[in-house]
């Protein structure tokens, strides 16, 4: 028998050890694979269906190896690059991922499968622009599909490249104009751009095609002039989904981002033992576990995100991560439950605090202390303002005040600078507020 008839052989018997994978008779598909490899080993459709095995048995690390064993009996084929591609992804091993679902499609320039493919693993890598790549030769492919333009809009928009996206999301709206999509994307850019009479009519539609989303609404008030109250919180949880990947790389070396250390280093200073409870407000990835480490009692985590919730449950070191809103966890918390709730660059997607600080003085313990950070706002605008970046900053006086007429003792202010962006130092400060 040649190797071609040996190979044309195998195909039957593949497909039969991926029907015994699908009804569960793994054992007697390892064997009937053997079998196959000790015969034919040079067929990577063999350790196609080992991957296929491995991975219904659990066995992440199999799954690779037989992966590669593929891609070094088919390096031409594009298939075995964007099955390992996209083993790797749900690995969390992003860099490798890439690189060969990118390897992929070299060799399969022209296959909507595999930019599709390439594409979804670059975003799970958090690498926008090598998706925008594999998205622009896609919609060279097909330039009338509305579903690659507006997914080459939103990754221009993952990386704030606001103008590039707006030709797109007008050509949506060309072919139809009730894209709510669009709509809102459009309409959010204007108003950034201050043409707010037009992102008036753009958003006033998409809310009445989409009335129950909040973050149309947002936009739609602030292009009236409007200050709302609050960001939205699956605008937060979305933006924050999104961010988790890159969120400790970007915040803490490119950003300078250092409050979660100085509060750890302000709660050691009150109790050095760190015999004490924490509710860790918008905990994100876990950056305050890790300044703080271990503590003596509870170290509660709530964010609004199920990405970070997942990065902060690496650290190790909270006894229970949930997934909230910070007024709903806090609505639900028991009084006197902590003896700390602390709320790191959290206040700046809230406008209105008159909610948030009394139900975490409820929450507390007497002698405990609520420690939170605000972007500093001129006295004289009021009690917050929403900036330009779609963030809240507070006033000093008006922080003093609310703690002071909810009941705290005392609220201590520690100026600081937040972080850096685009070069400048964004002023904030540190508020203790003592129950």
């Amino acid at each position: 028998m040649t190797a071609a008839n040996a190979l044309d052989t195998n195909l039957s018997r593949i497909r039969a050890i991926e029907e015994d994978i699908s009804a569960g008779k793994l054992q007697q598909a390892a064997d009937a694979l053997n079998s196959l490899v000790a015969s034919t080993p040079q067929d990577p459709r063999i350790y196609l269906a080992g991957a296929l095995l491995a991975r219904a048995a659990k066995n992440p690390q199999q799954e690779i190896v037989a992966l590669q064993r593929a891609v070094e009996s088919a390096p031409r084929w594009p298939r075995v690059y964007l099955e390992l591609a996209k083993a790797l992804s749900r690995m969390g091993r992003h860099t490798e991922a890439v690189a060969m679902a990118n390897k992929g499609v070299a060799l399969a320039p022209r296959e909507m499968v595999a930019l599709e493919i390439a594409v979804a693993v670059a975003n799970a890598a958090g690498d926008p622009l090598t998706a925008q790549q594999h998205l622009q030769s896609a919609l060279a492919l097909r330039p009338a599909d509305t579903s690659i333009r507006k997914a080459l809009g939103m990754c221009l928009v993952n990386q704030r490249r606001f103008g590039e996206a707006e030709p797109h999301w007008r050509a949506i709206l060309a072919q139809n104009p009730d894209d709510v999509t669009a709509l809102a994307w459009l309409g959010t850019y204007l108003v950034d751009v201050d043409e707010r009479d037009e992102a008036s009519l753009l958003l006033q539609h998409a809310v009445e095609l989409a009335p129950d989303n909040p973050s149309i609404a947002f936009y739609l008030a602030i292009a009236r002039g409007e200050t709302p109250s609050t960001q939205p919180t699956d605008m937060i949880r979305q933006f924050f989904d999104g961010y988790a990947n890159r969120f400790d790389k970007h915040l803490v070396e490119k950003l300078k981002y250092g409050v979660p250390k100085r509060v750890a280093e302000i709660v050691r200073g009150r109790q050095s033992d760190l015999d004490v409870s924490v509710l860790d407000l918008g905990c994100g990835t876990g950056l305050l576990g890790a300044c703080l480490g271990r503590i003596g009692n509870a170290f509660v985590g709530v964010d609004v995100s199920s990405k970070m919730i997942e990065k902060a449950t690496t650290r190790g070191v909270y006894t229970d991560l949930r997934q909230n809103d910070l007024l709903d966890e806090l609505g639900s918390t028991a009084a006197d439950s902590f003896d700390y709730i602390i709320a790191n660059d959290v206040f700046i997607y809230v406008g209105d605090l008159s909610a948030i600080i009394p139900a975490a003085f409820k929450a507390l313990h007497r002698g405990g202390a609520l420690i939170f950070s605000c972007e500093a706002a001129d006295d004289l605008k009021g009690a917050f303002v929403l900036r330009p970046s779609k963030r809240y900053a507070h006033s000093r006086s008006s922080i003093e005040k609310l703690c002071r007429e909810v009941g705290f003792s005392s609220c201590d202010i520690e100026p600081i600078e937040l972080r850096v962006e685009k070069q400048f130092q964004i002023a904030g400060f540190i508020a203790l507020a003592q129950k």
